[in-house]
């Protein structure tokens, strides 16, 4: 009974979520008890040594029980290069770190972020600060919503085949 006490536990806890792109990568982050998301943080480098120093920091400061990284497919469901790169970052998180990781399909997560944030801020330029963060927000938001339907989930080891 205890370790099965002990087993569940770990499973709650804070979720990371990221929003992968070549140029920025947005974060938000979430708890798994609350089903509540928010925007955290913009990783705004190209640069992936400099992208993986930030992340390792989010992970000792949030300390996550599993990580959610949308899946950027083409409109028809197919691979794009994006998706590509997205299941290299995941594989590459779950290499370095061991925590557990979930893909989400992101189809046009980044258009909602930017549609959301143009009813509160008409400025473009303070829009793109945050429009990542609200993405993952978004993709975080979709994993809680849907984490009950375990077909609307895509499995990390189905992305791996």
């Amino acid at each position: 009974m205890i370790d099965k006490i002990k087993i569940v536990k770990n499973l709650e806890g804070n979720i990371l979520s990221f929003d992968f792109g070549e140029k920025r990568i947005g974060v938000a982050i979430g708890n798994s008890i609350t089903k509540s998301s928010h925007p955290l943080e913009t990783i705004n480098t190209p640069k992936n040594t400099e992208r993986y120093k930030l992340i390792e920091l989010l992970l000792k400061t949030w300390k996550p029980v599993k990580l959610v990284i949308g899946y950027p497919l083409n409109e028809d469901g197919t691979l794009s290069k994006m998706s590509l790169l997205a299941k290299k970052f995941a594989m590459k998180l779950r290499n370095k770190y061991s925590i557990p990781i979930i893909m989400i399909d992101e189809r046009f997560t980044s258009s909602e972020a930017d549609l959301e944030l143009k009813k509160i801020e008409k400025n473009f330029k303070k829009r793109k600060i945050v429009v990542d963060q609200v993405a993952a927000m978004i993709i975080l938001d979709s994993f809680f919503q849907n984490n009950n339907n375990e077909n609307s989930n895509i499995n990390f080891q189905e992305v791996l085949r």
